[in-house]
């Protein structure tokens, strides 16, 4: 705007100031200022008044229109690298934000009461876009406290840690808060659930005292360190329900049943489905299962005394269902289940028995791996290891024999087992499911169970993107805390996923488009934008069968994470692909930022 001012001089004459001026808003909730873009001196100086007011105009316009030539009066010349103006602060976590508030989550903490004069809901969310965005430890993501764009946390290390307390006091109830805001949003899928355990290791050689979390089990990556377990329930739609840790000790088929009781009753839920791996398939948990009426899709192992009453199906070649490529046979059969240690009851159920030939070759192909290092191993004395976990251990074999009379002694004949090589190919490719849902049909089934796959694609995105572990916290309350804003990074990334829809992104891909929305503040009235992009595609190609592949060759016309920007932008229906854009601009755009979705 073009403002003109009176000035007054001593011998009592006058004379008109022009000055082109800047209103602007420096951040939400806060009183408007002026800056001047270029001061004109005295109307009255000048002879050629039309050219002086072409050029106030000119410089007006551009201002209005953020022009690039107006804000080179306005930025500072001979900025030092280190100066203020040249910080970058992420914006990115704006998008993350619009999902907080979306779950009214900050409704949620505000009901809780506690000494401390921080703010919870400041120190948990900070927690969780750290966790998304730049995972570290507690005190290293601490160290990055002001690089959020218009977001100001006061609190300190030590409060972080004291929140830790109250998270772990809170999780089951903001679970079950965040369970509700989720069925309120998009709906849930309550038909069935899909469950399964990991572990997480912590930094530590050994244990915890006796009953805490770090405890040595079997880990999942074969890691010596103490470990915790969680078990997890996931809807239809990826989104996470309900977690639940354990000490690392418990094994994977004694999870099922107090996770089950503690769900249903926290979450209110009625029958439920349960999919699952063969890893929790026990008799236990199935009787658990069908004494509470809920239900189970779960994977049947073939191998061994578990296996043996299928076997005479599955090696009989009549009655197979399908073609050269998959074949399966499907029936019904009776089963006892335990109402009580004294009563049993006959129950029924659908098997579903198929052999693969994809399967078969993979199986056969991991095998010969198997075999030849083996092989390997023995050559290299590799078995003498004892906690040796590499792969084809489970081939050799080592035997006691005195070398003149062939009687057990101590002296070690190491070898392969071919008899067990021989054995375990009669069982390629054939997988079996078993279900109490006797409505379902062949495809149901196969439909139900394969999307089990989502909820070991979740655990890969805790300990990878998210790098839930190494877990530094020791406290059984600090690691319960720790543990639930993993949980919520994971449940905010999986909603942002499901509102891109048919447009959905890894959470890899999603975390270099936020890593990568950057901004500078170079003064009060403007700010720069970096670029977000910088990694090519590679270009699309068929083969001879018109099959797509990947190319060798970059696509220099398709920058990745700008294609992924622009598909998150599109979603949340905002435009921030500029440059330059002034604060007021900026912040009224990003206040557009809505988690506005369709239910399922």
């Amino acid at each position: 705007m073009i403002k003109r001012t009176i000035v007054k001089f001593l011998d009592g004459s006058t004379k008109t100031n022009v000055r082109v001026m800047i209103s602007y808003r420096p951040g939400p909730k806060l009183p408007p200022k002026q800056k001047t873009i270029k001061n004109f001196g005295y109307l009255e100086d000048y002879e050629d008044q039309k050219a002086f007011w072409d050029e106030v105009n000119k410089t007006d316009s551009d201002s209005k229109k953020g022009h690039e030539n107006s804000t080179l009066v306005i930025i500072p010349k001979n900025i030092k690298n280190n100066c203020e103006a040249n910080k970058k602060y992420n914006y990115g976590y704006k998008y993350l934000e619009a999902i907080f508030n979306e779950l009214k989550i900050q409704d949620f903490f505000n009901e809780i009461t506690f000494k401390g004069k921080y703010s919870l809901y400041d120190i948990f969310t900070f927690l969780v876009y750290q966790r998304i965005l730049n995972p570290s430890s507690k005190r290293c993501s601490f160290q990055e406290i002001e690089l959020f764009y218009n977001k100001h946390f006061d609190f300190s290390l030590a409060d972080i840690y004291r929140s830790l307390d109250i998270f772990s006091r809170i999780s089951v109830s903001l679970q079950t808060y965040l369970n509700e805001q989720i069925k309120r949003i998009i709906g849930r899928e309550k038909s069935y659930a899909f469950y399964d355990v990991t572990n997480y290791y912590f930094e530590q050689d050994f244990n915890g005292p006796q009953g805490t979390y770090q405890q040595k089990g079997v880990s999942k990556e074969h890691r010596l360190n103490p470990i915790i377990q969680l078990g997890l329930f996931m809807d239809s739609n990826n989104i996470p329900i309900a977690m639940k840790t354990y000490p690392g000790n418990t094994s994977d088929t004694l999870t099922l049943q107090p996770a089950m009781n503690d769900v249903k009753k926290d979450f209110n839920l009625g029958r439920l489905i349960v999919v699952a791996d063969k890893g929790l398939n026990s008799t236990k948990n199935i009787d658990y299962i069908c004494n509470n009426g809920d239900g189970y899709v779960v994977s049947q192992i073939l191998k061994g005394p578990k296996g043996n009453k299928y076997h005479e199906k599955m090696f009989d070649p009549n009655g197979y269902e399908g073609n050269e490529n998959f074949k399966y046979k499907l029936y019904e059969e009776d089963f006892e289940s335990n109402i009580n240690s004294k009563k049993k009851v006959t129950r029924r159920r659908k098997v579903l028995i198929y052999w693969s030939k994809e399967d078969a070759a993979y199986a056969k192909a991991k095998r010969v791996q198997k075999v030849l290092k083996a092989e390997t191993d023995l050559t290299n004395n590799v078995y003498s290891t004892s906690h040796s976990n590499t792969v084809g251990n489970s081939y050799l074999v080592t035997q006691y024999l005195v070398e003149e009379t062939g009687e057990v002694a101590n002296k070690e004949v190491k070898g392969i087992a071919y008899d067990k090589v021989s054995e375990d190919e009669k069982y390629d490719g054939y997988f079996c499911i078993i279900t109490s849902e006797l409505s379902y049909d062949k495809d149901k089934i196969l439909e139900v169970y394969r999307n089990l796959w989502h909820i070991e694609e979740s655990f890969r995105i805790t300990k990878t993107d998210l790098e839930t572990r190494p877990i530094y916290v020791r406290t059984q309350e600090h690691i319960d805390g720790h543990m639930l804003t993993c949980f919520t990074a994971l449940t905010i990334l999986r909603l942002l996923q499901y509102k891109l829809g048919e447009n959905k992104i890894s959470v890899d891909r999603m975390k270099k488009v936020l890593n990568s929305c950057n901004c500078k503040l170079p003064n009060d009235i403007i700010v720069n934008l970096d670029y977000v992009g910088g990694k090519y595609d590679f270009i699309d190609k068929e083969d001879s069968n018109k099959k797509v592949y990947k190319s060798l060759e970059l696509n220099k016309e398709k920058d990745q994470i700008r294609s992924d920007y622009l598909k998150i932008m599109n979603s949340y229906n905002i435009d921030l692909d500029k440059m330059t854009m002034s604060v007021t601009e900026f912040n009224r755009e990003l206040k557009k930022l809505k988690f506005k979705t369709k239910k399922a």
